[in-house]
């Protein structure tokens, strides 16, 4: 949420969010549980299960930490809608669009980054130097209105293009890298693992990066508004766990490279990745919500939302 995994349709935001949450998060001895959909993905939610920061500071808050998954983000979701888990991770793009539609979901912890792990990369075939070359040709995102399109979207009102004149082309998280080696499209929008797949073909051309975009989106981790409200001291123990795993990997960053590769990247992407700058765990305070108010505003402007959803009341701040 880092990534890529970051933003989904919105489609699947108005499908998970007529689910409901239901269930208990009350462990057989009577205490408190925890119950956590991670993905596979390295967040500070997925790398903290090597740490155990969570148990650690649960067990002061008299609570436990049971794992589910790795799980993809849709049925990671649906499994805390269903009343089964109680949080997982996602992107700020995605978590806009939840707050609009969905009264479930709350946020408590936002993964920040500088967004070198987001961008558009060209292939060589294609001929493409710069933004404005890819009008008329093929650019591969994730799916309308998710992290690629937004990307997209963004770098060419940043730039004063018309994006409409490029042809956006749908792909599956695992086609990302067969579709750019092969040159079924000229170009990916993309982040995380994909980015990095298609920086490490040679002759590819970096256009340009989140980092260089006025952009917002970055990894957020969210819970059941049930469990936030009946457990807050425990919630507020796991965003204290989320805390102590961001220092950890700041001092030591192969965190999130050796579970990368224990996800099955190669060493080509290993190398890549560890080139990305490693997040902070920020609370969700005011000048987060202001960031993600904006994030809503760009996805007004992009025609992703039809206004921008009242992000205050979806949030639970830490700090």
């Amino acid at each position: 949420m880092r990534l890529k995994f970051a933003a989904l349709a919105a489609a699947s935001v108005l499908a998970l969010a007529a689910c409901g949450s239901s269930g208990s998060a009350s462990s057989e001895d009577g205490g408190t549980e925890f119950r956590v959909a991670y993905l596979p993905t390295a967040n500070y939610l997925t790398t903290v299960k090597d740490s155990g920061f969570l148990e650690e500071e649960g067990e002061k808050a008299g609570t436990t930490v049971k794992w589910i998954g790795p799980l993809d983000p849709v049925t990671a979701y649906d499994t805390v809608t269903a009343g089964e888990a109680d949080v997982s991770s996602t992107g700020t793009g995605y978590f806009v669009n939840l707050a609009g539609n969905s009264e479930h979901w709350v946020a408590f912890a936002l993964e920040k980054y500088s967004g070198k792990s987001q961008g558009i990369v060209a292939t060589e075939q294609s001929g493409v130097n710069e933004l404005k070359d890819l009008y008329g040709k093929k650019v591969g995102i994730d799916s309308p209105g998710a992290t690629g399109d937004y990307l997209l979207n963004l770098a060419f009102k940043e730039a004063g293009l018309d994006v409409s004149k490029v042809e956006k082309v749908t792909l599956d998280t695992t086609s990302f890298a067969t579709a750019f080696s092969s040159g079924q499209v000229d170009a990916i929008a993309s982040y995380d693992q994909n980015l990095a797949a298609a920086m490490a073909v040679e002759g590819s051309k970096v256009l340009i990066t989140g980092a260089d975009m006025d952009s917002y989106n970055w990894s957020i981790h969210i819970v059941s508004r049930e469990f936030a409200e009946a457990h807050p001291q425990e919630l507020k123990a796991m965003y204290q766990g989320l805390r102590r795993e961001a220092e950890r990997a700041q001092a030591d960053p192969t965190v999130i490279t050796k579970k990368y590769a224990e996800f099955g990247a190669t060493d080509d992407l290993v190398e890549q990745i560890a080139t990305f700058d490693v997040p902070t765990i920020e609370p969700m305070d005011e000048a987060v919500v202001a960031d993600l108010e904006k994030l809503g505003q760009q996805y007004v402007d992009f025609g992703f939302l039809e206004s921008v959803p009242d992000i205050a009341s979806a949030v639970v701040d830490e700090s």
